[in-house]
């Protein structure tokens, strides 16, 4: 039981050294105690190939890995959200600069407009609602897309 405890004890003093260590090194506390965490957890499960001659570099290398690990995944994630935030404001002012665009387009042109692809109707549903032929609301949406892409392009 004794030398339960001493191993016990050893695995926190490294721990609390590796702690020290990466916070040494500009790591937050929380993310070296993460990394910490993550190698008491691959210890318990090789504890089987571990001896007391390889603990300490084995601990001090595995937690440095982990810490790296974590280090990478959160860059990814930092630089993943920023380029969909500025995704997001690029769409939303294109998305403003379309809406201004349709508004530009007589009352029937943004009917079909919308009718079409906000509402997602059919050539066929379209031309039984507004009570014309389905070939006039093919050429009137053509002229209106034409139109559009036009002022889009000014």
């Amino acid at each position: 039981m004794k030398k339960d405890v001493t191993f016990e004890k050893v695995l926190l003093s490294l721990g609390e050294e590796v702690i020290n260590i990466l916070i040494k090194r500009g790591s937050t506390p929380e993310d070296a105690q993460d990394a910490v965490s993550q190698t008491y957890i691959t210890i318990f499960s090789m504890l089987t190939d571990i001896t007391q001659e390889n603990l300490r570099p084995w601990f001090f290398r595995v937690s440095f890995n982990n810490y790296i690990n974590m280090y990478r995944k959160k860059r990814r994630e930092q630089d993943f959200t920023h380029s969909q935030s500025t995704n997001e404001s690029d769409l939303m002012e294109n998305h403003s600069t379309m809406f201004e665009l349709i508004d530009s387009l007589t009352t029937e042109e943004q009917e079909m407009i919308v009718l079409k692809y906000f509402y997602q109707l059919s050539y066929i549903d379209i031309s039984e609602l507004l009570g014309i032929s389905i070939e006039t609301v093919r050429k009137k949406l053509y002229r209106s897309r034409k139109k559009l892409k036009n002022n889009w392009e000014d």
